[in-house]
């Protein structure tokens, strides 16, 4: 009966290979469980950007997903885990936060809901200023160009208008770069301080014409004071047009 000899070098190297096999299957596995539960959370992100996305549209909203913040104590679900959002998401606002409840249906198990946080933008195709401009400048196109912005929810007045407004003009001071909102724009005078106008002075159908100076700026319609030429005198009238006013 013959027996096989094993050398104490042959045994060695088998344990020692042996605990590098055991060793490289801990970290495999560890990657494996990982790995699941990676796929099942960027499954889940995709579904609440898809549901959240549609909705937007649906609502005729331009905007965007900005973050999603899954639940916390997620637990671990095989593939093959159904993932679907439990009512339609119609938001009033492009931008914001939102709780999205959603049902994770594993096989063979009862349907779990979970609540996920959603963080939205609005993309607001605005108006950006070229140079810096104050209060009383025109909205002169060469002075601003169209762009693209990322706003978020504490920002929702900004001018979207596909051309800028005519008979309007800036009222507040901007930066290059700085958006412009519908705050920042006001209706333009008809006629400005010290601007040269046309006084009609009209009194039991006797018209007199006279030039004069505004001393206030004013809209069409107001009443502001305006000094005659030819007296000197302080006179109260009606602006009329640009640069036209009626005293009666």
């Amino acid at each position: 009966m013959s027996s096989v000899r094993t050398s104490p070098l042959s045994f060695t190297m088998s344990v020692q290979l042996g605990l590098m096999a055991a060793l490289l299957a801990i970290p495999f596995g560890i990657l494996s469980a990982g790995t699941s539960r990676d796929v099942f959370d960027s499954r889940l992100e995709a579904a609440l950007r898809d549901h959240v996305i549609k909705g937007l549209r649906h609502a005729n909203l331009s905007g965007e997903v900005a973050a999603v913040r899954l639940p916390a104590n997620l637990g671990e679900y095989p593939y093959g885990t159904g993932i679907r959002p439990l009512r339609s998401f119609l938001p009033d606002k492009a931008a914001g936060r939102y709780i999205i409840p959603m049902e994770i249906s594993p096989p063979g198990v009862r349907p779990v809901r979970v609540y996920a946080a959603v963080e939205t933008v609005a993309l607001v195709h605005g108006w950006e200023a070229r140079l810096p401009l104050k209060r009383g400048d025109s909205l002169d196109p060469k002075r601003f160009k169209r762009t693209t912005a990322r706003v978020d929810r504490h920002e929702q007045d900004y001018y979207t208008g596909a051309s800028l407004p005519e008979g309007y003009q800036i009222c507040a001071r901007l930066a290059p770069g700085d958006l412009l909102r519908y705050h920042h724009i006001e209706e333009a005078p008809a006629v400005k301080r010290g601007e040269n106008v046309t006084i009609y002075y009209q009194r039991n159908n006797i018209t007199l014409v006279s030039p004069g100076k505004a001393r206030r700026r004013g809209k069409v319609g107001d009443i502001i004071p305006v000094i005659a030429a030819v007296t000197g005198k302080q006179l109260y009238g009606r602006l009329m047009a640009p640069g036209i006013i009626v005293v009666e």
